[in-house]
């Protein structure tokens, strides 16, 4: 027999949750409430009263055999009858909650019911569902009492529909286990390096070890790691989670998915995206009165489960919102349930990362056990630091204030005090004439402020579900929640600035490091993980910077020919600040010499918007077609220019893009999509007092702060950028790095080693001669 070992709270919450979708701000609150709730409730117990009463038992039906624990809240002595009591914490006013309106919530009561007094061997029991209210402690109690027969009758019946489901599970995991054993790999050869790169991440997630692997483009990184890991998988709690930084990312996953599919894999593979992004409403509002796919989500759910797993495979945004139609359920939270019973899932580094959006199910609970994949982990430095950061600004507060005008239970007052409090601290430090303070240590009398608003507008949530102006209020509420839940994590690698900027006031809880919280995810919830990039040199800056300098690394030699690359260091021009608008006539000249030699799709990378315009208005823009890259472009809009500048032209066609952009990074231009770049500058971060900070933190713990805080940073967007060119073994181009830095020892120490053959271009050079050179060998070389 199979054996089982669950929890009497996850059989009742697969059979019988029902109701509501909760409300996201409900979602919020922190797990600490309901603890306080639970110790308020037992610290009135009396001397016969006990509470946490760990309760088991176990069970044979047909081919399983279950052990099944729980935990009852309180095991009470009332007029000398034994009651099991339930305790649930809620926001919801006590008066609209029934005893159906969680279901589980009994059923969970009625499982230890049975469990206890077939283990005492009693005839009868009370049971007590007690709801209470986190703001004040409020108490609503419902009242059963149950003989050995119904709770007999009730835990048998539970168990058959579980069973009933398990089957189904059960035979995909059995069909999953053998595919994965038999499949081989869908191509005949491997990649120069790819097969070194596969050993590395199999061994890692056997060890359950972590692995930084610099594996350049080419290699097949996504197949590699992917078959790799599914070769590490024993059993139904390990998931392989391929975390990703773009939305483009996750095609090429999926279709790789695909591939192995058709060479035989049995899986189950869900992506998620964001919720804005999967929300079938026009605005995001999870209230069930607001939104229809809320109301009565958990009445629907598990019919959705039990038909998507059945017949699909494969569950991207497409089909999960197809589903979510049909069933009349959040897309959303659908994909959630989903992952649940997903053997690979697909998403974003904040569902593993982010303290406020990470998933608790995997990276708190101990059931599963994670495999990390992180593509592209060059860009978590920055991203971990947003993660752990948060800020709230004096005009959204203002603006708060006004949509709550009308509102009752009214929270102006609050949001007064907290306005009043930034207006004496920004006077008493002069920050409108300095612009910018920073302390170490957190305001926390500025945070009780925040915290009293938040728990105001809870009240006005719960008690009112349409009201003028609830869409501004909800977008200051997530503002505040979240400065909130990032203020518990404060620590020395912190800082607390404050900031006049834009006609406002921004006060910000900004993380420098979050490394040690990243390397807490790793070790508590990881059961292997593999950071694995492109360009992640030097590799030490890396491992510190992402999980607290722990992790083995790897690098893997480019399978692309050098001589595929005309890598050109053009050292005669500054573009230093002070020397740009001396450098714009070579600037232009160089762009004129790449377009006039060999007609091709050209990109030139910029370090800001700024210097790029500068370019642009002595640039002729009538010869050649042109792409400028725009502030805050959508999704669409980059797509369409991506796309425009693929088609083929008989003129040259010139890209300007800024260096770390969408356009830079994590885009494939494939074949004659793109015939060389020109970087511009050497991508130095913007000299400001942020990253002034940044570099002091750094000196102060690794003495090496301007490389940790520019040089890293910058040059590994260019490196990003000239990885644009050469995609495949048959791609062809040209690079030119255009800067007199990149002649210092500092900066070639950190070219990449299949940089070695670059030529340089010095004062006197003519950069046209070089690439007519370049040009005529390859044509020499294809004709051979």
């Amino acid at each position: 027999m199979k054996k089982i070992k669950i929890t009497a709270r996850d059989i009742v919450e697969y059979i019988y949750s029902g109701g509501d979708l909760t409300s996201e701000f409900s979602s919020n609150k922190r797990a600490l409430e309901g603890i306080e709730v639970h110790k308020h409730i037992q610290s009135n117990y009396g001397e016969q009263d006990k509470k946490e009463v760990s309760v088991e038992t176990l069970f044979e039906y047909e081919d399983y055999s279950f052990y099944i624990t729980g935990r009852m809240d309180g095991l009470l002595k009332r007029e000398n009858k034994l009651v099991i009591e339930e305790i649930k914490s809620t926001k919801l006013d006590l008066n609209i909650i029934e005893i159906d309106t969680r279901p589980e919530h009994l059923m969970q009561a009625k499982m230890y019911a049975y469990m206890y007094t077939k283990k005492e061997n009693i005839k009868s029991i009370t049971v007590h569902l007690t709801y209470v209210t986190v703001d004040d402690y409020k108490v609503k109690t419902f009242k059963k009492r149950y003989n050995t027969t119904q709770l007999e009758k009730f835990f048998l019946e539970t168990i058959k529909r579980y069973t009933d489901w398990l089957k189904i599970f059960d035979k995909h995991q059995v069909e999953k286990l053998k595919s994965i054993e038999g499949i081989n790999f869908p191509f005949e050869e491997y990649r120069e390096g790819q097969y070194k790169f596969m050993g590395a991440v199999y061994q890692t997630l056997i060890q359950g070890d972590v692995l930084y692997s610099i594996a350049p483009t080419g290699i097949g990184k996504t197949i590699g790691s992917l078959y790799s890991s599914l070769k590490t998988i024993k059993t139904e709690k390990e998931k392989i989670f391929y975390l990703t930084a773009k939305n483009a990312g996750k095609k090429i996953v999926v279709d790789t998915v695909n591939l192995l599919k058709e060479n035989g894999l049995i899986c189950k593979t869900v992506v998620i995206n964001s919720k804005e992004s999967m929300c079938l409403m026009d605005k995001v509002d999870c209230d069930p009165e607001i939104c229809p796919f809320a109301k009565g989500f958990f009445d629907r759910l598990n019919e959705a489960l039990s038909d998507i797993f059945v017949h699909q495979d494969v569950y991207d945004m497409k089909l999960i919102k197809d589903y979510g139609k049909f069933h009349n359920i959040c897309p959303h939270e659908f994909s959630l349930s989903i992952s649940n019973f997903s053997d690979i899932v697909i998403c974003d580094y904040n569902y593993a990362f982010d303290p406020r959006t990470h998933l608790i199910r995997y990276f708190d609970e101990e059931y599963y056990s994670p495999k990390l994949l992180i593509d592209e982990a060059h860009n978590l430095v920055d991203r971990s630091r947003s993660m752990y950061s948060s800020s709230i600004n004096k005009n959204a507060l203002i603006e708060l204030r006004k949509a709550c005008n009308k509102v009752k239970p009214n929270p102006r007052h609050q949001i007064n005090k907290l306005i009043s409090y930034i207006d004496e601290f920004v006077e008493t430090n002069e920050i409108e004439k300095a612009q910018f303070y920073v302390q170490d240590d957190m305001d926390y009398e500025l945070v009780t402020l925040v915290e009293r608003i938040t728990n105001k507008i809870d009240q006005i949530l719960s008690e009112n579900k349409k009201f003028k102006n609830r869409d501004l209020i909800l977008d200051g509420y997530f503002m505040l929640i979240q400065f909130s839940k990032i203020s518990d994590f404060y620590n020395g690698k912190y800082r607390y600035i404050v900031e006049s900027k834009f006609e406002d006031i921004h006060i910000t809880l900004a993380c420098l490091d979050a490394s040690a919280f990243i390397l807490d995810t790793i070790e508590r919830r990881s059961s292997g993980t593999i950071f694995f990039s492109a360009t992640m040199d030097p590799i030490d800056y890396y491992v510190q910077l992402i999980s607290n300098g722990v992790g083995k690394s790897i690098k893997i030699t480019s399978p692309f020919k050098q001589k595929n690359l005309g890598l050109f260091v053009d050292e005669s021009t500054s573009t230093r600040y002070r020397d740009r608008e001396r450098s714009v006539d070579n600037i232009i000249d160089t762009i004129y010499a790449m377009a006039e030699t060999k007609v091709g799709n050209y990109i030139a990378f910029f370090p800001s918007y700024h210097y790029m315009n500068m370019i642009l208005e002595e640039f002729d823009t009538e010869t050649y077609e042109v792409y400028i890259q725009k502030r805050n472009m959508s999704q669409r809009a980059r797509s369409k220019m991506l796309h425009e500048f693929s088609e083929q032209s008989n003129t040259s066609k010139i890209g300007f893009f800024v260096l770390g952009g969408s356009f830079s990074e994590g885009v494939d231009y494939i074949g004659d999509m793109l015939t060389g770049v020109l970087i511009v500058g050497v991508a130095l971060p913007m000299f400001n007092k942020y990253n002034e900070l940044l570099r002091n933190y750094f000196d102060e713990h690794f003495e090496n702060g301007f490389d940790y805080a520019y040089t890293y940073p910058g040059m590994n967007k260019v490196v990003q950028a000239v990885g644009r060119v050469i995609r495949t073994k048959k791609d062809v181009g040209t690079a030119i790095l255009f800067d007199d830095r990149y002649a210092h020892k500092k900066y070639r120490d950190l070219y990449p080693k299949h940089w070695s053959h670059y030529k340089s271009v010095k004062k006197n050079d003519f950069v046209q001669s070089a690439l007519k050179q370049f040009w005529k060998d390859e044509n020499n070389n294809s004709k051979d």
